[in-house]
C-alpha cells in the first residue's frame, strides 16, 4: 500500500512538473531559447574571459594567457569579420548603438547579447548564414580554453570549469536558494 501511494506521488508531481514545463516553453521565458547559437557561442567566450580575470593569476600565467589571446586573435577577427559582413550597414550602425546603451546600463553577458541579438532585426536568410558561424566561434573558445588548462593549476582548473558553466556560480546558488524555500 505504502508503495503504491509513492507511485501514486511521484506520478503526480512529474505531471505537475510536465505541465509547468510546457506552459513555460511557449512564453518565451527559457533564456537560452532567446539566443542564437552565434550568440550563445560568444557568451561561452565571455564567460572565458571572466572566469581568467577572476583568478589569481601568477605573472607567468598571464605572461602564457597574453600569448594564447594574441595566437587565437586572428581566428577570432576572421570569423567576427565574416559576422559583420552577413549584417547591413543599417544593422552594424543599429548594433553599435545598441551596445553602447547595454554598456551604458551596465549589462553583460546573455542580458547584453541578448539586447544587441534583439536591435538586429535578422531577416532568415542572416540568421541561418549566422548559426552557420557557430561551430567557427566555439572551436576557437574551445581551442582557447584547452590551452588555457594547461597553464593552470588544478585548483584554477575547477574554478574555471565551475564558472563556465551556463547560469553561473550566482545563478546556481540563486535557484538552490528558490528551491529550498
Amino acid at each position: 500500500m505504502r508503495t503504491v501511494r509513492i507511485v501514486l506521488a511521484l506520478v503526480i508531481a512529474l505531471s505537475i512538473a510536465a505541465a509547468a514545463v510546457a506552459q513555460e516553453k511557449p512564453k518565451g521565458k527559457g533564456k537560452a531559447a532567446r539566443l542564437s547559437p552565434t550568440a550563445q557561442a560568444m557568451l561561452r567566450i565571455d564567460r572565458l574571459r571572466e572566469a581568467l580575470e577572476g583568478l589569481d593569476l601568477t605573472a607567468e600565467q598571464k605572461e602564457k594567457v597574453g600569448k594564447i589571446r594574441e595566437e587565437l586573435r586572428p581566428k577570432m577577427k576572421e570569423v567576427f569579420g565574416k559576422l559583420r559582413d552577413i549584417l547591413t550597414e543599417e544593422q552594424r550602425n543599429a548594433a553599435e548603438e545598441s551596445m553602447k546603451k547595454a554598456k551604458e546600463a551596465g549589462k553583460k553577458g546573455r542580458e547584453f547579447l541578448e539586447t544587441v541579438e534583439s536591435s538586429l532585426k535578422l531577416t532568415d536568410e542572416q540568421k541561418e548564414k549566422m548559426a552557420k558561424l557557430a561551430p567557427e566561434i566555439l572551436a576557437v573558445q574551445k581551442e582557447m580554453m584547452k590551452q588555457v588548462m594547461r597553464v593552470l593549476t588544478p585548483e584554477q582548473q575547477a574554478k574555471i570549469k565551475e564558472k563556465m558553466q551556463p547560469g553561473g556560480k550566482k545563478e546556481r546558488k540563486s535557484r538552490e536558494k528558490k528551491a529550498t524555500t
